[in-house]
This record gives structure tokens, sequence and C-alpha cells, in this order.
């Protein structure tokens, strides 16, 4: 299996955040970057290599300041399963979000999200 086959069975089998980060780091992703209002993902793997993932969904409009709090609901309502994906990406891009890398390796594994004016870290529970 490839390793974009299996970054795409980690997408379709993972249970939730967590559970997708552990599955993509045993795909040999180190870290990757979203871009929020293209959707377009590039993946750093543990070889150097990259992946990039393009998008066929609209562009959305993000907001033009980054709100924390907006943030944090926006992760918080996707954590607790009230919301999927896609509205996860609105509701981030509506909080000002620009970007977000995630980290998957070394010992301060974590999210940060990105706006004008503002960023959140988010702490990945991985081993």
């Amino acid at each position: 299996m490839s390793t974009e086959e299996r970054i795409k069975q980690a997408y379709a089998t993972a249970k939730n955040y967590p559970d997708l980060a552990q599955k993509l780091v045993e795909a040999r992703v180190h870290s990757y970057t979203v871009e929020v209002s293209s959707s377009i993902i590039l993946y750093r793997l543990a070889d150097g290599e990259t992946l990039l993932h393009t998008s066929t969904t609209a562009p959305k409009a993000i907001a033009a300041n980054f709100d924390e709090a907006a943030t944090i609901q926006a992760i918080r309502d996707n954590q607790q399963g009230k919301t999927d994906y896609p509205q996860f990406m609105h509701d981030i891009a509506q909080a000002g979000v620009r970007f977000y890398d995630a980290i998957l390796t070394g010992a301060d594994k974590r999210v940060i999200y990105v706006g004008i004016g503002g960023h959140y870290d988010e702490k990945i529970p991985i081993v």
C-alpha cells in the first residue's frame, strides 16, 4: 500500500483526532499543514519526502482577525463529535484561522492554529 493510500485509510478509519494523528504517524507522516481557505494539505514524511493533497471544495472565506475563543470552541465541538470535518473547517475559518500545522513527532506533539493577530496551540495526546 502506498503512503498516499495509507493516509486516505487513516482518515477513513480514525475514530477521533488523536486516533487519526496516530494513524498518520504509522503512515510515516511527521507533520502536515492545512491551508484553511483552499483545504490544500502538505504532508511532510519521515524520509524528507512531501505529499501535496489538493481539494475540489470551493474556497472558504476567512474572518479578518483571529478569535482564540471561537477557535477553541470549534476544536472542542469537533472533539466531542458535535461537528464533522467540513463543519470544523468552516468554524475555524469563521474564527480567522488561515492555516494550521500539525506536528506529530517529537516530545511536543501539537497543532498550531494561526490567523492574523494570533495563534492557538493544542497538544495532541498520542505516544
